[in-house]
């Protein structure tokens, strides 16, 4: 009887065991929200909102109540977000319900009737004209302005200020990267200005797609960065399909040229007659990727667009990738960057310092270390990829690797709960001791590799890894890297250890040494205000003989703006000697260039 209890017991449990087991994966699959949201879920995103909206040029932002009250007459509004481009226009980004309700809009425009010889072309970007006759009384709005001044760049003064009052410097480094970063305002422009040329474009190309890519789209772009675009031939199963017996005439390219230079010398060509907003084209046909620069006033960005080359796609999903992965990478990649570019080791044009890309690659590497364990390695996510992650750019280039992230093993990424200002510190400190002479860096086998040649930076491309992507370093610039890394780890292993000073945390390494220099020579105590020298010791009869020093500076401490204006002023000043200078004339050239270099070195 015992055993035939248990029997059944076990019968029991093994069906209810395999109900649940089947219930639990059933549901792990389905209900069970996702953690990552995928790089083509985004774009997806991005670009159907693109498609909802439209640009339009008003007189101030005053004109929010008139123009919502005209646009709600052909569709339901979503938002309205304001903002200003270099010239001091105003503008408005309305997003509608559907696209659908776009199209009515679009419909509804007219054209301008002075200028007959203007022929109008269908775009995005709009302008909002006065009213002919008496404006309609639209009574009160409760909707209000989604954002006002949305492009606005933050004032650097009032960054420092708060960056003074955080608590810690891993507070400073996520103010910092919360106030840096490119809005949802700059990424909804860019993807506008794509729209804007797949609408102008479609006569031409019947399979166009207009991708954004690079800083714009990977999570390590800043407030004014630049668009990055790639024309591609996007063909879909039902183009390419055997059953379509009818199929579009082409016109194949002839001459010395290459197709890719033809057609982009094309788009050089309508950007500069029919993009309403494209200014400034310049053509660079004889590059290894043909691209064409413009800007575009309306958005207020500036746009590098090449045909076809969606290897640049791919990596900017990958960086994305990364970024997602772990909380700490975009903040931490901010900080180094910011840190490189107040050092003097990245410029705004290109040369034969390090770039920032290489040195997004220099934080992800270290973050792939055993030690920190935070990121994994490429290699890992190329081993974990399935058919449906597989994806071949231009030249057979293999650009697979795992695409859902959802499917990543807990304990392969996040393992480690260091803070940004640790890991801001071990930063430093891995590369001072890194072997840059003997070893390369990449990020496919998240580990240092033997370099294959004697430059003296190599850090591998990613994607295609024969490639070093800082071949363009010098030595000299090479060996200031290695020398700024360790006087930045020093700085920061005193700023751990010591209590807040002055210019505290990371303040000391992102703000420019030209603009501390003459700042912090005449700075007294923590109270940030600069003050004369020859103020404390006057010579007025009236001033009473007791007064002491501490109550002479209180007297004369100066606010923020007379701050600015002495520094103004005394750079002015200098200027000025310096033209007094070049008026003498040496005999000797040598001893003309040294008392120059003398005389400037005391004067700053």
């Amino acid at each position: 009887m015992s055993v035939l209890f248990q029997t059944g017991k076990c019968l029991l449990r093994k069906s209810f065991n395999k109900t649940f087991c089947k219930y639990v994966f059933l549901r792990k699959n389905s209900d069970v929200p996702k953690k990552f949201i995928s790089f083509d879920e985004i774009v997806a995103q991005r670009r159907e909102e693109a498609r909802r909206s439209i640009v339009v040029q008003v007189n101030s932002d005053s004109s929010f109540n008139e123009l919502y009250g005209y646009c709600s007459k052909y569709a339901s509004i979503n938002g309205i977000h304001h903002y200003k481009n270099n010239g001091g226009e105003h503008f408005m980004l309305i997003e509608f319900g559907s696209e659908g309700e776009v199209q009515d809009v679009l419909r509804s425009c007219g054209s301008h009737h002075k200028d007959f010889d203007i022929m109008a072309v269908q775009s995005p970007f709009l302008w909002f004209r006065a009213a002919s006759g008496d404006k309609e009384n639209l009574g009160m709005n409760e909707k209000t302005l989604t954002i006002k001044n949305g492009n606005d760049h933050m004032d650097e003064n009032i960054l420092f200020e708060d960056l003074i009052k955080c608590e810690t410097i891993s507070d400073q480094i996520q103010l910092l990267y919360h106030r840096t970063t490119i809005n949802d305002l700059g990424v909804r422009l860019r993807y506008m200005v794509a729209r804007q040329l797949e609408i102008v474009f479609k006569s031409l190309y019947a399979n166009i797609k207009m991708q954004p890519f690079g800083s714009s789209v990977n999570g390590f772009g800043r407030m004014g960065c630049d668009l990055d675009l790639v024309l591609t031939n996007d063909l879909t199963e039902d183009m390419t399909s055997p059953n379509n017996r009818l199929v579009y005439q082409e016109k194949k390219c002839e001459g010395g040229r290459t197709p890719w230079q033809r057609h982009m010398e094309l788009v050089g060509a309508l950007l500069e007659l029919r993009i309403p907003g494209a200014s400034r084209v310049q053509r660079i046909l004889n590059a290894r990727v043909p691209i064409v620069k413009y800007s575009h006033e309306l958005a207020d960005v500036d746009c590098d667009l090449c045909f076809n080359n969606t290897s640049g796609v791919y990596m900017s999903e990958l960086l994305w990738q990364f970024g997602e992965l772990d909380r700490r990478v975009r903040p931490l990649a901010f900080a180094v960057r910011r840190w490189a570019s107040a050092a003097g080791l990245t410029h705004a044009h290109p040369g034969r310092w390090v770039t920032n890309f290489p040195l997004t690659l220099m934080v992800l590497f270290f973050l792939q270390q055993k030690s920190v364990a935070i990121l994994p390695s490429l290699k890992y996510l190329v081993g974990n990829a399935g058919k449906e992650d597989i994806r071949i750019a231009e030249e057979n280039l293999n650009c697979t690797f795992l695409r859902d992230l959802n499917k990543l093993p807990a304990d392969s990424y996040g393992q480690n709960d260091c803070d940004l200002q640790t890991l801001l510190f071990q930063f430093f400190e891995f590369y001072s001791q890194f072997d840059f002479a003997d070893k390369a860096i990449s990020i496919n086998e998240g580990r240092p590799i033997r370099k294959p040649n004697a430059l003296p930076l190599y850090i591998v491309n990613p994607l295609e890894q024969a490639l070093n992507v800082s071949r363009n370093v010098s030595y000299e610039e090479c060996e200031r890297l290695k020398l700024e890394v360790r006087n930045a780890a020093w700085y920061l292993e005193g700023c751990l250890e010591n209590k807040k000073s002055e210019d505290w945390g990371i303040l000391g390494l992102i703000e420019k040494r030209s603009s501390r220099g003459l700042k912090k020579l005449l700075r007294v105590g923590n109270s940030h205000r600069l003050v004369s020298v020859k103020d404390l010791f006057t010579d007025d009869d009236d001033q009473l003989p007791s007064e002491g020093l501490r109550s002479k500076l209180q007297k004369i401490i100066k606010t923020d703006k007379q701050v600015e204006e002495n520094v103004k002023d005394m750079k002015i000043g200098l200027e000025k000697k310096e033209k007094k200078v070049e008026k003498f004339k040496f005999k000797n050239s040598q001893t003309a260039s040294e008392v120059y270099r003398i005389r400037r070195d005391k004067l700053v």
